[in-house]
């Protein structure tokens, strides 16, 4: 009797069969290599951005970083030593433009982006004693940290002192020797008080009031007390009187007994700074106050959301008139000025803040760093940051070696002063110009 053969396969049969789809999986992989070696060599870069992402500020700002980092990975991404990166962000809610909020908060936030996401450069930066706080770290955690809106040289004088601890930190806004406000309010004022003594539609210029949130960021400017300040001491040297000068709690809710103090000195201007909300419920009694017989003051000062699209809804309109710095005007700094601003509102529906326009260059600036650096490594990278010669959105970007500051002497949108017209921001003066131009009288 014939024996039957067996159906199974022999083991060498097994053996040679799972040998053939290794090595045709071996070859489809080699060739998707060879068709996609973009693909295959990209790694990441983490940067974490630190902001207040409740708040409208840290909203743009985010938005911003977001559209930046997605143009440059469309166009290829960062190219350093190693192969091709891809940017990726990560955030953390700093909370930092609630008063009631510990700086506490921001530290805790800034130690989650490092030890939990992972980030490997920092972007953000609003509130002056947050990023005291926050930098104090930098040293530990060896990495950079570009500060895009607090307005405080603070940091930057550690740096100056400090520069083993502090050299990770790069200042992208006001307030250092370079950058610093005064210089420009100052030469703002003279204008605005010529203008006065040759128009008698026009307040009193001479005649100045102060009105400053209780916070970090004002000391400078406003002095402690109020009015003791370098800032007040020069206006005075130029003819200017300080009639009235308070500090206000930044939980404040209602100015009715601060004007009615002011309208006792008759002010031609009321220098207010501000940060917070407060500021729209002063704009509002201010506009509606009853002036007379004194002529209705101009407010003017440096109010970080008075120079923001959406201030002139918050008010209802009541900020006519009103005069800020900073303030995003659709002025060609830049050849890159008026295309951001113009492709931010188209996607988002709002003009840019300052914080947007700052956040923004700085991505590009650290992708023309770590291009030049070839590496996200921060000691390198520091060294690549402090050669920056780059024409962003707000203007030519160089930092100082020496405080790692803007240098304002170059042409850059915060040499503009805007002023709110019928539901537009106005820029009314550049400083070199000789005198304030369309200036609309409240």
């Amino acid at each position: 009797m014939a024996t039957a053969t067996s159906s199974k396969p022999s083991r060498k049969t097994l053996y040679i069969a799972v040998g053939v789809v290794i090595v045709i999986a071996l070859i489809a992989a080699a060739v998707l290599v060879v068709m996609n070696p973009f693909q295959q060599q990209q790694k990441e870069i983490v940067i974490g951005l630190s902001l207040p992402l409740t708040n409208p500020v840290g909203i743009h700002a985010r938005k911003a970083a977001e559209l930046a980092v997605e143009e440059i990975n469309a166009a290829g991404g960062v190219r350093l030593k190693d192969g091709v990166y891809r940017l990726r962000l990560v955030a953390e809610d700093t909370n930092e433009m609630d008063p009631l909020i510990p700086v506490d908060q921001g530290v805790a936030a800034f130690k989650r982006l490092i030890e939990v996401h992972g980030a490997q450069v920092i972007v953000g930066g609003v509130r002056t004693d947050v990023v005291v706080a926050q930098t104090q770290l930098l040293s530990q955690y060896k990495i950079v940290y570009l500060d895009i809106e607090s307005n405080q040289g603070i940091v930057e004088g550690k740096v100056k002192d400090d520069y083993q601890n502090y050299k990770y930190y790069f200042h992208f806004f006001g307030g250092g020797p370079k950058s610093s406000a005064g210089p420009l309010i100052i030469g703002f004022l003279q204008r605005l008080k010529d203008m006065s003594a040759k128009d008698p539609k026009m307040p009193d210029v001479s005649k100045v009031a102060l009105l400053a949130e209780n916070a970090l960021w004002t000391v400078g400017l406003a002095g402690r007390p109020a009015g003791n300040s370098t800032f007040f001491k020069r206006l005075a040297d130029l003819g200017f009187k300080l009639v009235y000068a308070e500090l206000y709690p930044t939980t404040e809710s209602d100015f009715s007994s601060y004007l009615a103090k002011m309208k006792a000195q008759c002010p031609g201007v009321i220098v207010f700074l501000f940060s917070g909300p407060p500021g729209i419920i002063f704009t509002k009694q201010w506009q509606d106050y009853d002036w007379s017989p004194c002529k209705k003051p101009i407010v003017f000062g440096p109010g970080l959301l008075g120079g923001f699209s959406w201030f002139w809804d918050q008010t209802q309109g009541k900020a006519q008139g009103t005069i800020w710095w900073p303030s995003t005007v659709r002025v060609q700094v830049t050849p890159k000025t008026v295309e951001f601003i113009d492709k931010f509102k188209r996607r988002y529906g709002e003009t840019p803040n300052t914080a947007a326009i700052d956040a923004y260059d700085a991505i590009y600036v650290l992708k023309d760093a770590l291009e030049r650096a070839g590496t996200w490594q921060a000691e390198e990278l520091v060294k690549a940051l402090e050669q920056t010669d780059y024409v962003g959105v707000m203007g030519r970007i160089k930092f100082s070696r020496e405080n790692h500051g803007l240098d304002f002497t170059y042409e850059n949108i915060y040499r503009y002063f805007g002023q709110w017209q019928n539901g537009e921001l106005v820029p009314v003066w550049e400083s070199t110009w000789p005198e304030i131009k369309n200036l609309l009288i409240p």
